[in-house]
Protein backbone atom coordinates (compact mmCIF):
# COMPACT_ATOMS: atom_id res chain seq x y z
CA UNK A 1 0.00 0.00 0.00
CA UNK A 2 1.20 3.92 -0.77
CA UNK A 3 1.14 6.19 2.24
CA UNK A 4 0.94 9.77 1.52
CA UNK A 5 2.73 12.12 3.73
CA UNK A 6 1.10 14.95 4.91
CA UNK A 7 3.35 18.11 3.90
CA UNK A 8 4.58 16.33 0.52
CA UNK A 9 1.12 16.07 -1.31
CA UNK A 10 1.43 18.38 -5.27
CA UNK A 11 -2.03 20.69 -5.89
CA UNK A 12 -1.98 21.20 -9.62
CA UNK A 13 0.94 22.55 -11.76
CA UNK A 14 3.74 24.97 -10.25
CA UNK A 15 4.08 28.40 -10.94
CA UNK A 16 7.46 27.68 -12.68
CA UNK A 17 5.98 25.13 -15.26
CA UNK A 18 3.10 27.39 -16.00
CA UNK A 19 6.02 30.55 -16.98
CA UNK A 20 8.07 28.01 -18.99
CA UNK A 21 5.06 26.92 -20.80
CA UNK A 22 3.83 30.52 -21.73
CA UNK A 23 7.75 31.50 -22.90
CA UNK A 24 7.39 28.55 -25.52
CA UNK A 25 4.24 29.33 -26.18
CA UNK A 26 4.71 33.03 -26.94
CA UNK A 27 8.08 32.26 -28.88
CA UNK A 28 6.30 29.91 -31.16
CA UNK A 29 3.42 32.71 -32.29
CA UNK A 30 6.53 34.87 -32.65
CA UNK A 31 7.95 32.53 -35.63
CA UNK A 32 5.04 32.27 -37.14
CA UNK A 33 3.84 35.73 -37.29
CA UNK A 34 7.36 35.86 -39.12
CA UNK A 35 6.62 33.79 -41.10
CA UNK A 36 3.38 35.04 -42.65
CA UNK A 37 5.31 38.70 -42.81
CA UNK A 38 7.79 37.03 -45.18
CA UNK A 39 4.98 35.08 -46.68
CA UNK A 40 2.97 38.37 -47.31
CA UNK A 41 6.13 40.16 -48.41
CA UNK A 42 6.76 37.32 -50.85
CA UNK A 43 3.13 37.79 -52.57
CA UNK A 44 3.54 41.38 -53.10
CA UNK A 45 6.95 40.86 -54.55
CA UNK A 46 5.78 38.05 -56.94
CA UNK A 47 2.68 40.63 -57.44
CA UNK A 48 4.73 43.57 -58.73
CA UNK A 49 6.77 41.51 -60.85
CA UNK A 50 3.85 39.77 -62.50
CA UNK A 51 2.43 43.60 -63.75
CA UNK A 52 6.06 44.15 -64.98
CA UNK A 53 5.92 41.77 -66.93
CA UNK A 54 2.17 42.54 -68.36
CA UNK A 55 3.85 46.26 -68.98
CA UNK A 56 6.74 45.37 -70.80
CA UNK A 57 4.57 42.82 -73.22
CA UNK A 58 2.17 45.42 -74.22
CA UNK A 59 5.45 47.95 -74.91
CA UNK A 60 6.45 45.38 -76.84
CA UNK A 61 3.50 44.37 -78.59
CA UNK A 62 3.14 48.22 -79.31
CA UNK A 63 6.93 48.35 -80.67
CA UNK A 64 5.99 45.29 -83.33
CA UNK A 65 2.59 46.81 -84.04
CA UNK A 66 4.09 49.51 -85.21
CA UNK A 67 7.26 48.53 -87.41
CA UNK A 68 7.72 51.60 -89.37
CA UNK A 69 8.52 53.94 -86.12
CA UNK A 70 10.42 51.43 -84.11
CA UNK A 71 13.58 52.92 -83.72
CA UNK A 72 11.27 55.93 -81.91
CA UNK A 73 10.68 52.86 -79.15
CA UNK A 74 13.95 51.27 -78.59
CA UNK A 75 15.73 54.91 -78.14
CA UNK A 76 17.28 54.32 -74.73
CA UNK A 77 15.79 56.52 -72.22
CA UNK A 78 12.82 57.29 -74.49
CA UNK A 79 10.53 57.13 -71.56
CA UNK A 80 9.72 59.67 -69.65
CA UNK A 81 9.22 58.66 -65.71
CA UNK A 82 5.31 58.90 -66.11
CA UNK A 83 3.13 60.28 -63.22
CA UNK A 84 0.99 58.43 -61.19
CA UNK A 85 -2.46 59.40 -60.80
CA UNK A 86 -2.60 61.75 -63.90
CA UNK A 87 -5.17 60.68 -66.35
CA UNK A 88 -3.22 58.41 -69.36
CA UNK A 89 -2.38 60.02 -72.64
CA UNK A 90 -4.63 60.30 -75.26
CA UNK A 91 -3.44 62.26 -78.27
CA UNK A 92 -4.19 59.29 -80.88
CA UNK A 93 -7.34 58.33 -79.53
CA UNK A 94 -10.04 61.04 -81.32
CA UNK A 95 -8.25 60.60 -84.81
CA UNK A 96 -5.93 59.89 -87.25
CA UNK A 97 -2.35 59.34 -86.65
CA UNK A 98 1.12 58.81 -87.64
CA UNK A 99 3.43 56.43 -86.66
CA UNK A 100 5.85 58.92 -84.97
CA UNK A 101 2.65 60.16 -82.70
CA UNK A 102 1.31 56.87 -82.08
CA UNK A 103 5.01 55.81 -80.86
CA UNK A 104 4.79 58.86 -78.32
CA UNK A 105 1.53 57.80 -77.57
CA UNK A 106 2.42 54.17 -76.71
CA UNK A 107 5.30 55.39 -75.06
CA UNK A 108 4.00 58.10 -73.11
CA UNK A 109 0.83 55.34 -71.96
CA UNK A 110 3.33 52.43 -71.09
CA UNK A 111 5.14 55.33 -68.44
CA UNK A 112 1.49 56.26 -66.90
CA UNK A 113 0.85 52.61 -66.65
CA UNK A 114 4.36 51.74 -65.32
CA UNK A 115 3.96 54.92 -62.72
CA UNK A 116 0.27 53.87 -61.74
CA UNK A 117 0.34 50.41 -62.08
CA UNK A 118 3.66 49.63 -59.74
CA UNK A 119 5.09 51.70 -56.72
CA UNK A 120 7.61 54.28 -58.13
CA UNK A 121 6.81 52.36 -61.69
CA UNK A 122 9.31 53.23 -64.36
CA UNK A 123 9.73 51.80 -68.08
CA UNK A 124 12.26 52.58 -70.47
CA UNK A 125 13.77 50.18 -73.82
CA UNK A 126 17.59 50.37 -74.36
CA UNK A 127 20.08 48.39 -76.00
CA UNK A 128 21.07 45.49 -74.15
CA UNK A 129 23.84 42.43 -74.50
CA UNK A 130 25.37 43.90 -77.88
CA UNK A 131 22.71 44.59 -80.26
CA UNK A 132 19.43 43.15 -79.03
CA UNK A 133 17.19 46.05 -77.52
CA UNK A 134 15.23 45.50 -74.37
CA UNK A 135 12.25 46.77 -72.57
CA UNK A 136 12.80 47.51 -68.79
CA UNK A 137 10.58 47.96 -65.87
CA UNK A 138 11.34 49.12 -63.09
CA UNK A 139 9.81 49.80 -59.52
CA UNK A 140 10.04 51.10 -56.29
CA UNK A 141 11.83 53.44 -57.44
CA UNK A 142 14.56 51.94 -59.09
CA UNK A 143 16.62 53.66 -62.27
CA UNK A 144 15.96 51.39 -65.40
CA UNK A 145 19.06 52.14 -66.51
CA UNK A 146 21.04 50.36 -63.95
CA UNK A 147 18.72 46.88 -64.76
CA UNK A 148 21.55 46.35 -67.27
CA UNK A 149 24.95 46.48 -66.44
CA UNK A 150 28.05 45.46 -68.14
CA UNK A 151 26.02 43.46 -70.71
CA UNK A 152 24.02 41.57 -67.56
CA UNK A 153 20.64 41.99 -65.91
CA UNK A 154 21.18 43.28 -62.71
CA UNK A 155 20.46 40.24 -60.59
CA UNK A 156 21.05 42.28 -56.58
CA UNK A 157 18.77 41.18 -54.17
CA UNK A 158 17.28 44.25 -53.65
CA UNK A 159 17.00 44.78 -57.46
CA UNK A 160 13.55 45.92 -58.18
CA UNK A 161 13.19 45.46 -62.46
CA UNK A 162 12.28 43.11 -65.25
CA UNK A 163 13.89 43.36 -68.34
CA UNK A 164 12.18 41.57 -71.61
CA UNK A 165 14.58 40.99 -74.82
CA UNK A 166 12.20 42.15 -78.03
CA UNK A 167 12.66 39.99 -80.65
CA UNK A 168 12.29 41.37 -84.58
Amino acid sequence: MLSIKPGKIQRGISLLEVLISLLILSLGALGFAGLQLKGLKTTEDANYRAQATLIAQDAIERILANPSAMESYLTANSYSAGTAGSTPPSACVSGPCSAGAMATQDKAHISWTAANSLPGGRAMATECFGSTQCVVVSWNGMDPASCITNNAINTDEDSTCLVLEVIR
